[in-house]
C-alpha cells in the first residue's frame, strides 16, 4: 500500500563530518571525514552480508579503477587517494588539463587487490593549496574472484561437470505431479553462504532462497510443488540449474550449467503431441550451436495418416521462444499449411544462437476456420556451445571503464582475432545496457569485417543514451564462412554512474511540465519502490532559481510506493524555470540513490503546429521560387508563446549552403515569422525541384520541443530569360547580313545568380552542307560575382553563324547550376532561344492580320477581343503559283522568341491565302508585340521572303474582364468581417482569353491609412482548372480585414500577364471591386483552436465509460457576442465530443470541426480546429503469468503499462472501471530476487499497489497500451 508524508522542516545542514588527526607524508594532520566514498565501475553489488558493497570477477578484469567525483575546492596538484586495511594503494593527482573534469580515476593491479572481507576502505583527498584534507568513511569491502562451483573438470561435455542435479521421477503424470518432485542438488566445489541456485524446469524458474550456512558442504534437497508443475504445463522439458554467489560471480567459466535432467510431464491429455527439435540430443535435449555451425535449426510436427486431430487446409502455428543471457524475451512465430507426414519449420541460426546459455521452448497451436485452436505440449532443450569464441573490444577514449559522455564520437578497436576470417565477413558491434526498470537499451551497427585493424566508430547521440545505466558493455559478433562468432564483453561506464533506484514522479507534472495553477495546496511527489519501518529518505529538490532544499523524513510504517506533499511554494518560486528531484533510501549501512526527475515549470508550450512557408501552396505543399527572390517566410505557431522562448528555425534542403538555421529570441503574438535568405532557397534549385523540410524547435527553460516537419517541394524556376544575339536582339529571324564581326550572345542577370554557380552556353543548328552545328561556347564555367549581378557574355561565333543553312532553326540553350556542382544532372537549363536563319533580303511584302488598326501596314494593332473566335492573316504577292504551284508558310513569332509555324499552304491563283489562328495562340499574344513573316517555296524553283509585320495586340478592355469578389459579394456591396468563422474567399469568372500559365497578381486595399494592403496572390501560375473555370477559393484573411474600421473601404485588384510574363508592368488590369465594412455584434470565441495532448486512456470495448475530466482532455469553450442561447456541435464525436456547455473533450486521435451556432437572425456560426492526440486505447488481455501477458500484447503489438501509467488509467476510472477487479500487472521493475524478477502491480479498480515475483505460479489481469495510433 502507498502512505502519503507531509513536508517536515526542510533538512538546511548535513550532519556534522567527523574530524581527526592522522599521520600524512610525515606530518600529523587533522583531517575531516566529509568526502563521498569512491565507487567501482562496473556498478558494485549491494547488498552483501557483512560488507558496505562486493566485488567479483567482472570487476576484477582489469584491475579495480576507483572513482572519485569531482571535490569541493579542487584545483591542479590536488591528489586523491585510495587505501584499504591499512595500506596505500594508489593516487593520482590532478594535472592542469584536468581541472574542469568531473571525475578522477586511480587504479589497482588486480595483483595488488586484497581478496576476501577487507577492512577500512577509504579515499582521501590532499589539497595542494593550504586547506584540511578530506576522507571518505572507511567501508568494509567483500571481495571474491572464485566461481560457485569451482573449475570445470571436463569443458568438453557442454555442461558443468561440477554440478550435479538427480529428481526423483522424470515421467510425471497427473498422480506424481500431485506429490510433487524431490530435486536434489550435490554438493559442489566452492560451496558458499548466499550462493543461490537458479533453477530452471523448462523454461520456467523455481525460486530457490540463497545457501545458509548451516547448507554450507551439503546436498541440497528440495520438493518442485504440485502447484508449480501444474502450473508449468504438459510437455518434454529439460531440468538444469546454474550458480550465482553474493558478488555475482556465475559457475563455470565456459559452461554454466548442470548436466541438464530431460523430463516428460504428461498431465492433459487433450493437448496434441510436442514437437521435436531435431538437431537437438534426443537423450540429453541439448542443441550444440557448435555443431550446428551456420545451419539453420529444425522444429518438426509429425501428423499421421489417420491422426483425426487434424484435416484437409488446417494450418499449424510453430511459436518457438526463449529468454537470452541478456534477459530479453524473443519469440519465432511460424506458419504452414498442414502436410500429413512431416510438417518442417527452420529456425533461424542466428535465433537460436542468441540463446545460447538459456533454454528454447517451442509448441505449435492447430488453427482451423470456424474452430477453436488446439495447442500442442511444449518442447524446451538446453542451447549450449561456446559462448564467448572471440577477444574482448576497447574503446579508444576509455579511461579504465569510464568514457566521457560529451565527446563527439567514440571508436571502439576489434583486436586481431583468430583465425581472422574473411574482410568480407559482417562485423556487427553492440552497445547493451540496462535501465533501472530492467528494460534494456540496445544499439547495433553492422558493417562488413574488413581487415585489422577492425574499428566502428560510435557518434554522441549513439552512445550518450547508456549514460548512467548499470551493466553497460560492447561486444561484437563476427559473421562468415567460419561461423557465427560472438566476443567478450567490456563492460564500460557512460558519464555518471548507474543510480540504485527508479526516479520519482510527480502526479500535476504532464508531458514534463508542472502547470502551477493546477496544484493545490501542495503537489505529490511519488516514490516508486518499497520503504520499510526505520528507512531514512532523504528528497533533494534542485531548482533552477531557488538552489538545493534537503528533506528528510524517518518512516514509521511501510510503504510501498511512497507519496510526499511538495511544498506548493517550491513550485511556484520556480516559474520559468526547473526543478529536478531525486532521492535517498538509507536502510542501515545501505544508502541507494535514485535516478533524477526533470520537470520544467509554467505554462505548457501547448501543441506545436506544422510551420508554414507564406509563399507556398498547399495541398499540395509547393514552393515557387519566383515568390521568393526577396526570401521565403516560415511562419511558426504554438498555442502559448512567451517572451523568453528561444525558437530554432530549421530549413533543410541541400547540406551546406542548401540549409538554414536561425534563432529567434523576445517574440509575442500569434506567430513568429522568420525569413530564409534567397541565395539559401536558390542554392535548392533543381530541374526536378527539391523537398526541403522545414521545423521549429522551442527551448524554454533549457527543454528542447520541435514542431512537426513541413515537408515542401521547392519546384524549378520557370521562365527564365533566353540567351540572345546583341545584334539581332530579340526578333525572331537572325538576318546574317545584319551580324557584326564582333557580336556577341547575352544572358542578363536572372534570380538567384550566385558567384561560384557553373553556367552552360550551347548552340545547335544546320550547317549549309546540312552537317549538324554544335558547339559549347562555355561547359561548367564559374559565374563571377560580376556577372552574377549583371548577367553573362561571350563572344558569338560569328564566321560559324554565317555558314548555317537558310530558313533552318538557330537554338541558344543556356544553363547554371545552382548548388554550384559540375553535374549535368543538376543544370536548370532557361528558356530556348530560337532563330530563323535568313540568308536573303525579304523580297515579298508582309502579311496582313485582318481586324487590325490600321487595316494594313507593317505597324499594326488588334483588338483581342474582336479576334479571339476568328483570327486570320492574308498572304498576297504577286505572280503567285506563276510556274506552278507555291507552298507558303506563316511564321508567329512571340514576344519571348518562341515560335509557331502555320501550314505550309498552298498558293491559290487568285493571289491571296488565308491562314486562320487558333485562339490559345493569340491568348498568348495579348498585351504582346508579335511579328509575322512568310516565306515562299516558289513552283518555279527558289525561295521567297517577306518583309515582317509587327502586330502590337492591345490589351483587353475592363469592360470586357471579370471582376474578383469576395464570398461571391456584388461589387459596390458591403459585409461585415465579423460575421466570419474563418477566412473570406476570393473567386472570379473565366476571363476572355484565359490559358493555362498565364501569371496573376491580386491584392485588397482600403482607404483607411495606416494599414498595408493585403497580397492575395503574387505571380501565381494560372492551373488548367482556373483556366478552365476562373479563380476560386483564395484566401482573404478574416484578421486583415477586423484590422478594417467601421465604414471604411476596401478595394480588391486584379492583373493578369496574358503573355505568361513575370512582370507585372506588362500585366492587363481588371476591373476592381469596392466594398463598404459595416459591423455587428459578432460571435466570438476566445480560443482560435483547441489542441489536447495530455495522455489520455480510453476503455476499447467500453464506448460510453469516459475518463475523468481534467484541463488536460478537457477545454471549455469561451463564447461571448452574437444572440444566446449557444449551440455547440462537433463534426466528429469520436475524436472530440462538446457538451451543452461548450465544454470539448478527447475522444479519439484525429482532428475535427466544432462548430458554435448562435440565435441570431440569420444565426451566426463559428468554428474552431480540435487537435487530439496522445489517445491511448487500453484493451484487457486476460489473466495470466507476466510472461503470458507480455506475449499476448507483443501479439497485438500492445504493451502493459507502467508503473505511473497504471496510476493514471486508475485515476481516470475510480470507482467505475468496468474491467475485472483485482491487480494487474505493470511492467516496472521492483527488484530482481535470487534471479527471478519482481514487478509492480496495481489494482485498477481500488488502485492498491503491490510487487511479486514473475514465477509461472503467479497469475494476475492485464492490460495492453496502443501507442500506434497516440498521434494524428
Amino acid at each position: 500500500m502507498s502512505t502519503k508524508l507531509a513536508v517536515p522542516k526542510e533538512t538546511s545542514k548535513a550532519k556534522k563530518p567527523v574530524t581527526f588527526e592522522k599521520l600524512i607524508d610525515g606530518k600529523t594532520v587533522t583531517v575531516v571525514e566529509d568526502l563521498d566514498p569512491p565507487y567501482i565501475s562496473p556498478q558494485e553489488v549491494r547488498p552483501v552480508e557483512g560488507a558496505a558493497y562486493g566485488l567479483g570477477i567482472v570487476h576484477l578484469t582489469d584491475g579495480l579503477t576507483f572513482v572519485f567525483e569531482r571535490w569541493t575546492g579542487l584545483r591542479a596538484g590536488d591528489e586523491c587517494r585510495v587505501y584499504a586495511n591499512g595500506t596505500f594503494l594508489g593516487g593520482h593527482t590532478v594535472d592542469p588539463l584536468e581541472v574542469t573534469d568531473q571525475r578522477f580515476f586511480v587504479t589497482i593491479p588486480r595483483g595488488n587487490v586484497e581478496l576476501g572481507f577487507v577492512p577500512n576502505v577509504y579515499g582521501e583527498v590532499i589539497r595542494i593549496s593550504p586547506g584540511t584534507p578530506s576522507t571518505s568513511p572507511p567501508q568494509t569491502v567483500f571481495i571474491k574472484d572464485t566461481r560457485p562451483g569451482g573449475i570445470d573438470q571436463r569443458p568438453d561435455q557442454k555442461w558443468h561437470s561440477n554440478l550435479i542435479l538427480t529428481l526423483s521421477e522424470t515421467f510425471i503424470d497427473a498422480g506424481v505431479a500431485a506429490r510433487g518432485v524431490t530435486a536434489t542438488i550435490k554438493a559442489y566445489p566452492e560451496m558458499r553462504v548466499n550462493d543461490v541456485p537458479i533453477f530452471f524446469w523448462g523454461g520456467y524458474q523455481y525460486p530457490l532462497p540463497p545457501i545458509t550456512a548451516a547448507q554450507v558442504g551439503y546436498d541440497l534437497v528440495f520438493t518442485i510443488t504440485p502447484e508449480f508443475i501444474e502450473a508449468a504445463g504438459s510437455g518434454e522439458f529439460v531440468v538444469q540449474f546454474y550458480l550465482l554467489d553474493e558478488v555475482r560471480n556465475r559457475s563455470g567459466e565456459e559452461y554454466p550449467w548442470c548436466k541438464p535432467v530431460p523430463v516428460n510431464v504428461d498431465l492433459d491429455k487433450l493437448l496434441l503431441p510436442e514437437p521435436e527439435i531435431v538437431e537437438a540430443d534426443p537423450v540429453t535435449l541439448v542443441l550444440d550451436v557448435d555443431l550446428l555451425g551456420r545451419n539453420t535449426a529444425t522444429a518438426s510436427v509429425f501428423v499421421a495418416r489417420t491422426d483425426p486431430n487434424f484435416q484437409a487446409g488446417d494450418f499449424i502455428r510453430m511459436i518457438v521462444q526463449g529468454t537470452t543471457d541478456d534477459g530479453e524475451l524473443v519469440r519465432l512465430t511460424l506458419r504452414e499449411e498442414m502436410i500429413r507426414g512431416y510438417n518442417d519449420f527452420s529456425i533461424r541460426n542466428d535465433f537460436v544462437r542468441s540463446l545460447l546459455r538459456s533454454t528454447m521452448t517451442a509448441y505449435y497451436v492447430r488453427e482451423r476456420v470456424g474452430v477453436d485452436d488446439l495447442r500442442s505440449r511444449a518442447t524446451t532443450v538446453t542451447i549450449a556451445g561456446t559462448f564467448y569464441e572471440l577477444p574482448r573490444p576497447s574503446v579508444r577514449e576509455a579511461h579504465g571503464p569510464f568514457i566521457a559522455p560529451d565527446l563527439e564520437r567514440i571508436t571502439v578497436e576489434m583486436p586481431d582475432y583468430q583465425p581472422p576470417g574473411d574482410p568480407g565477413d559482417t562485423l556487427a558491434v553492440n552497445f547493451v545496457g540496462y535501465h533501472v526498470d530492467g528494460s534494456l537499451e540496445r544499439y547495433a551497427t553492422s558493417r562488413l569485417a574488413g581487415s585489422h585493424p577492425r574499428t566502428r566508430d560510435f557518434s554522441n547521440a549513439e552512445y550518450t543514451p547508456f549514460e548512467g545505466l548499470r551493466d553497460t558493455n560492447v561486444y561484437y559478433v563476427v559473421t562468415g564462412d567460419t561461423g557465427v562468432r560472438e566476443s567478450d564483453r567490456r563492460y564500460v561506464q557512460i558519464g555518471r554512474p548507474a543510480r540504485d533506484l527508479p526516479a520519482p514522479t510527480i502526479h500535476e507534472a504532464l508531458n514534463g511540465n508542472i502547470d502551477p495553477t493546477t496544484v493545490g495546496s501542495t503537489g505529490t511527489l511519488e516514490l516508486p519502490t518499497d520503504f520499510k519501518l526505520g528507512d531514512i529518505v532523504i528528497i533533494k529538490y534542485t531548482g533552477s532559481i531557488t538552489g538545493d532544499s534537503l528533506y528528510t523524513y524517518r518512516l514509521s510504517q511501510d510503504a510501498a510506493p511512497l507519496l510526499v506533499d511538495i511544498p506548493r511554494q517550491l513550485i511556484l518560486d520556480n516559474i520559468d524555470g526547473t526543478l529536478t528531484v531525486s532521492y535517498v533510501r538509507d536502510r542501515g549501512d545501505l544508502h541507494q540513490i535514485s535516478e533524477e526527475l526533470l520537470v520544467t515549470i509554467g505554462t505548457a508550450l501547448g501543441e506545436l503546429f506544422l510551420p508554414e512557408v507564406t509563399q507556398a501552396t498547399t495541398e499540395p505543399d509547393e514552393l515557387d521560387p519566383a515568390r521568393t527572390s526577396d526570401g521565403a517566410t516560415v511562419r511558426c505557431r504554438y498555442e502559448f508563446i512567451k517572451r523568453n522562448d528561444v525558437v530554432v528555425v530549421h530549413w533543410r534542403g541541400l547540406p551546406g549552403a542548401g540549409s538554414y538555421q536561425t534563432e529567434v529570441r523576445d517574440q509575442v503574438g500569434e506567430s513568429i515569422d522568420v525569413t530564409v535568405p534567397p541565395e539559401v532557397i536558390g542554392f535548392n534549385l533543381h530541374p526536378l525541384g527539391r523537398e526541403i523540410e522545414v521545423s521549429f524547435t522551442v527551448i524554454r527553460n533549457g527543454f528542447l520541443t520541435d514542431s512537426p516537419i513541413l515537408s515542401l517541394h521547392l519546384l524549378p524556376p520557370f521562365n527564365q530569360k533566353a540567351a540572345y544575339l546583341e545584334s539581332i536582339g530579340e526578333s525572331a529571324v537572325m538576318q546574317v547580313d545584319l551580324l557584326q564581326d564582333l557580336d556577341r550572345i547575352i544572358v542578363d542577370q536572372w534570380d538567384y545568380g550566385h558567384e561560384g554557380q557553373r553556367a552552360w552556353l550551347m548552340l545547335s543548328g544546320t550547317f549549309n552542307d546540312d552537317r549538324p552545328y554544335d558547339e559549347e561556347i562555355f561547359r561548367g564555367r564559374l559565374v563571377s560575382a560580376q556577372e552574377a549581378a549583371n548577367g553573362v557574355s561571350s563572344f558569338a561565333p560569328v564566321s560559324r553563324l554565317r555558314l548555317l543553312k537558310d530558313l533552318t532553326e538557330l537554338r541558344f540553350l543556356f544553363g547554371v547550376t545552382y548548388n554550384r556542382s559540375d553535374n549535368v544532372a543538376d543544370i536548370v537549363w532557361f528558356n530556348t532561344r530560337h532563330y530563323l536563319v535568313q540568308l536573303e533580303n525579304n523580297t515579298f511584302p508582309h502579311p496582313e492580320i485582318q481586324e487590325s488598326t490600321p487595316p494594313s501596314g507593317p505597324d499594326v494593332s488588334i483588338d483581342p477581343i474582336v479576334v479571339q473566335h476568328r483570327c486570320q492573316v492574308l498572304v498576297s504577292y504577286p505572280d503567285m503559283n506563276k510556274g506552278g504551284t507555291d507552298r507558303i508558310t506563316l511564321h508567329w513569332f512571340n514576344a519571348d522568341g518562341s515560335t509557331e509555324d502555320f501550314g505550309p499552304l498552298d498558293g491559290l491563283d487568285g493571289g491571296t491565302v488565308t491562314f486562320n489562328i487558333p485562339t490559345d495562340v493569340v491568348a498568348a499574344g495579348v498585351n504582346s508585340v508579335i511579328h509575322l513573316q512568310y516565306t515562299v517555296e516558289l513552283g518555279r524553283g527558289g525561295m521567297g521572303f517577306s518583309d515582317e509585320q509587327t502586330v502590337r495586340v492591345d490589351t483587353i478592355g475592363e469592360v470586357d474582364l471579370p471582376r474578383l469578389l469576395i464570398n461571391h459579394e456584388p461589387h459596390g456591396g458591403s459585409f461585415n468581417p465579423q460575421a466570419l468563422s474563418a477566412d473570406a474567399m476570393a473567386s472570379s469568372a473565366k476571363w476572355p482569353l484565359s490559358l493555362e500559365g498565364q501569371r496573376v497578381w491580386a491584392s485588397v486595399t482600403t482607404t483607411s491609412p495606416g494599414i498595408d494592403p493585403l497580397i492575395l496572390l503574387e505571380n501565381h501560375r494560372l492551373t488548367a482548372i482556373q483556366q478552365a473555370n476562373g479563380l476560386a477559393n483564395i484566401r482573404v484573411s478574416r484578421a486583415w480585414l477586423l484590422s478594417v474600421p467601421d465604414g471604411a473601404r476596401i478595394t480588391v485588384h486584379l492583373r493578369v500577364t496574358y503573355d505568361r510574363g513575370e512582370n507585372p508592368a506588362g500585366a492587363v488590369t481588371f476591373p476592381s471591386t469596392e466594398y463598404a465594412i459595416r459591423l455587428v455584434n459578432p460571435l466570438n470565441i476566445q480560443q482560435t483552436s483547441v489542441s489536447h495532448y495530455a495522455w489520455v486512456y480510453r476503455l476499447a470495448g467500453y464506448p460510453s465509460v469516459f475518463p475523468t475530466v481534467t484541463t488536460g482532455n478537457t477545454t471549455q469553450l469561451l463564447v461571448s457576442g452574437g444572440t444566446g442561447p449557444y449551440n455547440y456541435s462537433s463534426d466528429n464525436s469520436n475524436v472530440a465530443s462538446v457538451t451543452t456547455g461548450g465544454a470539448v473533450s478527447s475522444r479519439g486521435n484525429g482532428v475535427t470541426t466544432i462548430r458554435v451556432t448562435d440565435s441570431s437572425s440569420p444565426p451566426q456560426v463559428r468554428t474552431i480546429t480540435a487537435v487530439i492526440t496522445n489517445v491511448i486505447w487500453v484493451h484487457y488481455l486476460g489473466i495470466g503469468t507476466e510472461e503470458q501477458m507480455f506475449i499476448a500484447g507483443d501479439d497485438r503489438n500492445l504493451q502493459l503499462p507502467n508503473l505511473d501509467e497504471s496510476r493514471v488509467i486508475q485515476e481516470s476510472y475510480a470507482g467505475r472501471w468496468p474491467m475485472p477487479n483485482g491487480f494487474y500487472w505493470t511492467r516496472t521493475l521492483h527488484s530482481t530476487v535470487n534471479g527471478i524478477r519482481v514487478v509492480w502491480l496495481r489494482n485498477l479498480s481500488t488502485g492498491e499497489t503491490g510487487f511479486i515475483g514473475t514465477i509461472v505460479t503467479n497469475r494476475y489481469h492485464a492490460v495492453g497500451l496502443d501507442y500506434s495510433l497516440r498521434s494524428s
